[in-house]
């Protein structure tokens, strides 16, 4: 079988729709078996998320009250928002360590036309929207049009955009941004926040999007085999940029979310969060080495590095030591994917 031929076959859950059953009962299988499919890879961090849960409630009483458990969520939202871009471009074997630069610079474009300028609150989630999509755009053509690799790339527009955003803020903090944007951030719909709704979807959607359009089917098959999507005529370069500029568009929906919860910008924002995202959306069961995604496990992976991050705070551990066990689970999961694939190379 040919390289291209193979391009039509990335992963389980696109597989499990070929065939022709000659049944209702034969149609049912392979959305059972694509389900099943996901609840194996999830079963991995569901069992870790309860123990995490079950030992912090032991160590404060305060962690499984509802009201935490919903800052929780209303915390990992901001990161899911933008890993739902994240699962996209590793899956496509592309990687954007600029994220968090690229979200307090958007959050700064954004927050001081509004509280600078004078700027409306829907010209301003424009403006966030337009300037996350030319960041992305610009990584694209990087990585594209110069031919970088994306991991260097996007480590020199993380330092690029950052400093664009320290010239510009030069220090400054812009504060008490307007009502429609704190309730973006702060807001609730009866019991459930505001951001976990975004988040909600923006999750949905990407696993949508990712099931059933080109848009997923090809970045499972650029991240599968490059060479054989150019041979099965797909626009690798088009495409690569594509998938930035979502990226950075997805930047522009959390950069609101995330001044919306903060009522302020400043220019130390994001730091370090590209980390807390490639984390999250490795454990999810997206493929470090591209071809598959998992946007639902990359918004349960957000919630347990969340969970994990809430329960050390309240059992008294610091901002270090939690640095120390998200350094560990991203070892960790990386290490389980490269025992898989080495387990499949043998079979």
């Amino acid at each position: 079988m040919s390289d291209a031929s193979k391009i039509g076959e990335p992963n389980d859950l696109h597989a499990a729709g070929k065939g022709r059953p000659d049944s209702a009962s034969a149609k049912s299988e392979p959305v059972v078996r694509a389900v099943w499919a996901q609840l194996r890879r999830l079963h991995l961090l569901i069992i870790p998320l309860v123990c995490f849960m079950i030992a912090f409630s032991l160590m404060h009483d305060r962690f499984l009250t509802s009201v935490n458990l919903l800052n929780v969520a209303r915390a990992a939202s901001v990161t899911t928002i933008i890993g739902v871009g994240m699962t996209f471009l590793i899956t496509s074997r592309n990687l954007d360590l600029s994220v968090g630069s690229m979200l307090g610079l958007i959050m700064a474009v954004a927050g001081t036309a509004m509280k600078w300028y004078g700027v409306p609150v829907p010209i301003a989630i424009l403006m966030a929207l337009a300037a996350g999509a030319l960041l992305g755009v610009i990584n694209g053509f990087v990585v594209t049009a110069l031919k970088v690799p994306a991991l260097l790339a996007t480590l020199g527009t993380l330092v690029a955009y950052r400093g664009i955003l320290n010239q510009y803020m030069y220090g400054e903090t812009a504060s008490r941004m307007p009502d429609s944007i704190v309730f973006l951030g702060q807001g609730m719909v009866g019991p459930v926040p505001v951001p976990v709704i975004v988040a909600a979807i923006a999750v949905v959607a990407g696993m949508l999007v990712y099931r059933f359009t080109v848009f997923g089917r090809y970045a499972v098959a650029i991240g599968g085999n490059e060479e054989a999507a150019k041979r099965a005529g797909i626009n690798v370069n088009f495409w690569k940029v594509v998938f930035f500029t979502v990226q950075g568009m997805l930047c522009g929906v959390a950069a609101i979310v995330y001044l919306g919860q903060l009522n302020a910008t400043h220019p130390s924002i994001g730091t370090g969060l590209e980390l807390h995202i490639i984390a999250g959306t490795i454990l999810g069961g997206t493929l470090l080495f591209g071809g598959y995604g998992s946007i639902g496990g990359m918004a349960l992976g957000m919630y347990l590095i969340d969970v994990l991050e809430n329960g050390l705070v309240l059992a008294g551990a610091g901002f270090f030591v939690q640095q120390i066990f998200l350094g560990i689970l991203l070892i960790a999961a990386v290490a389980a994917q490269l025992a898989q694939r080495r387990r499949r190379d043998v079979e």
